[in-house]
């Protein structure tokens, strides 16, 4: 009896550090030594009612570019992500333009695990700062994100 006693335990332990995540730190933009890492030190996150997004902009120094794109990463353990992120979030600079999606480069339907690439029409202008918004990810009213551009 103390051998399946233990054998339950060692189970359960091993189902906690399964479902888990370790905190990683973002490393600031200081701090970042290559392209990759500099991209990664633009990513922001939110963690509020069991949802973890995560959201990197893709190209946002780039004034070339005909989208301003942004990988989108949405993950939790209990609650489904079947969001229509078209249809929920929005860009806009601290000029007053908004503008929605334009595309949505990722899987579609539900789960608990959820990442791709949100695209939006280049703004006529950029402003000093950028704000990303997704509205009503787990009850959360807004989830906001800010960049600051042209320094």
């Amino acid at each position: 009896m103390k051998k399946s006693n233990i054998s339950l335990f060692a189970l359960a332990g091993m189902l906690l550090a399964a479902c888990s995540s370790p905190t990683v730190p973002i490393p600031s933009p200081t701090t970042a030594t290559n392209a990759a890492s500099a991209a990664d030190s633009f990513t922001q996150t939110n963690a509020e009612a069991l949802v973890t997004v995560a959201v990197t902009p893709l190209n946002l120094n780039d004034q070339s570019a005909t989208t301003l794109d942004f990988d989108i990463a949405l993950n939790t353990h209990s609650v489904d992500l079947g969001y229509d992120l078209t249809q929920i979030a929005t860009l806009s600079n601290d000029a007053g333009e908004q503008v929605q999606p334009a595309n949505w480069n990722g899987p579609t339907g539900s789960g608990h695990h959820r990442e791709g690439t949100l695209s939006f029409p280049q703004l006529k202008q950029r402003g000093q700062t950028l704000t990303l918004t997704l509205r009503g990810i787990a009850d959360v009213p807004e989830r906001i994100f800010t960049w600051k551009v042209n320094e």
